[in-house]
């Protein structure tokens, strides 16, 4: 749970940055109308947020998945079946907050990419030091 935890931190330490650049920009002009297509300009801001909250929940529940696969005979057909529930809970919330037009994709996307940068560096340090 070590690498969860310097991923959240680390992602904290991005992102609000991120949010408060988000909260200066007036969302409306017309030089930014290359976002309308992706969603509402005015909900960048909490996409990024909910896109690292769903970041780290996904994070989270890959490690839960993978903790309880550990000990199993049968751990492929376990893993694939808890991927598959962690994959369709994640698609479900965002094809719910896109249907009630709450979210702008690339703000979502921003968000999940900070959480998958830090994953990934992390990851890398870990494996460097095994």
């Amino acid at each position: 749970m070590d690498l969860v935890k310097k991923v959240i931190k680390q992602t904290i330490i991005v992102i609000l940055p991120l949010v408060i650049l988000s909260l200066l920009v007036d969302w409306n002009k017309e030089s930014l109308r290359f976002l309308r297509p992706f969603g509402n300009p005015a909900y960048v801001t909490i996409s990024i947020i909910l896109g690292a909250i769903l970041g780290i929940a996904n994070l989270k529940g890959m490690i839960w998945g993978i903790e309880s696969m550990l000990g199993t005979r049968q751990a492929n057909t376990k893993l694939v079946f808890l991927s598959l529930l962690r994959l369709f809970i994640l698609f479900a919330v965002i094809i719910v907050l896109a249907a009630l037009q709450l979210i702008n994709f690339l703000g979502l996307l921003a968000g999940m990419t900070v959480v998958f940068i830090f994953l990934i560096k992390e990851g890398l340090k870990m494996a460097q030091r095994q």
